[in-house]
């Protein structure tokens, strides 16, 4: 369900955003609509392509698939699967939204071994990543 996001002017100016293209940009920050209460959300790119840009013939599933990608190798997205099911997660999303009244996610964690190859690979701070866990995943 697409929720009221806010959007920081400092994105604009981040270079992890400047490494894709504007597609990819614009698709990041659909995300923020569609991700839950904690920064997570199922990872479609059929229905994420449908919700982030319903009038775009021309954006497929597959071009949804491919900048997904791209934000996941600058570190912008963490996209994960659990219990048979594939997930992304905002590695930062405590940056970019304060929510009140925050609803807790029902989306399967991503295990300690993703976090942790994500967190070696990336080299960016990911303390939101669910803090509370102290490390523990699923």
């Amino acid at each position: 369900m697409a929720r009221i996001r806010s959007v920081k002017p400092a994105l604009f100016g981040s270079y992890n955003m400047a490494r894709v293209p504007i597609e990819a940009r614009y698709l990041f920050i659909g995300l923020f609509c569609e991700a839950d209460d904690e920064g997570y959300l199922i990872d479609s790119p059929k229905r994420i392509a449908g919700a982030v840009f319903p009038h775009d013939d021309k954006v497929t599933e597959k071009r949804v698939d491919g900048w997904l990608n791209q934000l996941q190798a600058v570190g912008s997205i963490l996209r994960y699967e659990s219990g048979g099911g594939r997930y992304i997660v905002l590695p930062e999303w405590a940056t970019h939204q304060r929510v009140s009244h925050a609803l807790p996610t029902t989306i399967p964690l991503p295990s300690v071994e993703v976090l942790a190859g994500f967190l070696n690979g990336s080299g960016a701070a990911h303390e939101c990543l669910r803090p509370e866990l102290n490390g523990k995943g699923n």
